[in-house]
C-alpha cells in the first residue's frame, strides 16, 4: 500500500507539519511552516494555523502540499470544520472571538464574541450546535452553527479548558479553586452533575458511549452521565489533543509539545515524535 493510502497521523510544531503514518508509527513527508499550531481536517483538505502572519493555510491532505492562504486572527488556538464542508470555524483566543470562513475561499462570513481567552471548541452530531470553552469568563457559550449567535450561556465553576457534545448533554472540563479539575456535565433537560478530578485540566474525547477526560498525569474514563470514573491512568504530560488511530490512543501534551501513543487496553505510552502542538487523524 502507498503511503498517500495508509492510515496517518498529521502534527503540526516545530515550525513545520509532518505525517506519521499509523501502521508503523513511521515518518512520512514534511513541510515547513512557521508558526505551524491548530489543525482539522475533512476529506483532502487540511487546515493549519500559524501563529506567525495570524494566517490558516488550507493544504492537499494527501500530499501536504500548501493550496490556498487564508486570514486568520490573532491567537487561533482550535480549528474545526463544518458538517457539509463549507465552513472553517476559527477560534481567536487571543481576540475572545470565533470566526467563520468560507472553507473553500478564505472569505469571512461571519464572527462573534465569545469567552475570555477561549480555549476550545466542539460540534454536535447533528452540526447545529457549537459549543466553546469559554476560558477566563467562566462559561461554556452554546453557538448556532448557521450564523454564529448565541444560544446559551452555562455558568461554570471555574475556568473552561474544553468541552464536548452528544444527545443535548454539554461536557465542560474546568479549573477548580483547589487548582484541579470539575468536570460539569449538563443534560438536555438541565441537569448538573460535576465529578472532582486529580490534576489541572486538560482536554476531553467521547470514546464510544463514554467520554475521556484528561488532566495533568492522569486519564480518566468517565460514564457517559457524567457521574463516575470507570478508569482512570497515567498520562503523558497534559493532553491538548486525544485521537483514537488504529486500537490506540494518542496524546497530544500541551506542556511539553510532544505526541505520545498507548495501546487502549494496556502498555506503556510510547513517544511518537516532539515539537507537536496539535495532531489530527486523517
Amino acid at each position: 500500500m502507498c503511503a498517500a493510502m495508509e492510515k496517518r497521523i498529521i502534527v503540526s510544531g516545530g515550525d513545520e507539519i509532518r505525517e506519521i503514518l499509523l501502521a508503523g508509527l513511521t515518518p512520512g513527508r514534511r513541510i515547513r511552516m512557521e508558526g505551524a499550531g491548530a489543525l482539522c481536517a475533512a476529506g483532502d483538505q487540511l487546515f493549519c494555523a500559524c501563529d506567525w502572519g495570524d494566517v490558516i493555510w488550507r493544504l492537499s491532505a494527501q500530499m501536504l502540499v500548501p493550496t490556498a492562504l487564508f486570514a486568520g486572527g490573532p491567537g487561533v488556538c482550535d480549528l474545526m470544520i463544518s458538517r457539509d464542508r463549507q465552513r472553517l470555524y476559527a477560534l481567536c483566543g487571543d481576540a475572545d472571538s470565533l470566526l467563520a470562513l468560507s472553507a473553500a475561499s478564505g472569505a469571512p462570513m461571519m464572527v462573534n464574541r465569545v469567552g475570555v481567552n477561549p480555549r476550545a471548541l466542539a460540534m454536535d452530531e447533528t452540526g447545529d450546535v457549537i459549543a466553546v470553552a469559554g476560558g477566563e469568563c467562566g462559561q461554556t457559550v452554546l453557538l448556532c452553527a448557521h450564523t454564529l449567535n448565541v444560544l446559551r450561556q452555562l455558568p461554570m465553576p471555574g475556568m473552561v479548558y474544553a468541552v464536548a457534545l452528544r444527545g443535548g448533554t454539554v461536557y465542560s472540563l474546568c479549573l477548580n479553586e483547589a487548582l484541579a479539575s470539575t468536570l460539569t456535565t449538563v443534560s438536555s433537560g438541565g441537569i448538573r452533575q460535576t465529578l472532582s478530578l486529580a490534576g489541572m485540566p486538560g482536554t476531553l474525547s467521547l470514546c464510544g458511549e463514554k467520554l475521556l477526560a484528561a488532566t495533568h498525569e492522569h486519564l480518566y474514563t468517565i460514564s457517559a452521565d457524567g457521574t463516575r470514573v470507570l478508569n482512570v491512568r497515567d498520562a503523558a504530560g497534559r493532553a491538548q489533543r486525544l485521537l483514537h488511530a488504529g486500537g490506540r490512543l494518542m496524546l497530544c501534551d500541551g506542556l511539553g509539545e510532544a505526541l505520545f501513543a498507548l495501546g487502549m487496553t494496556s502498555g506503556r505510552w510510547r513517544l511518537v515524535c516532539e515539537h507537536a502542538r496539535d495532531a489530527v487523524m486523517l
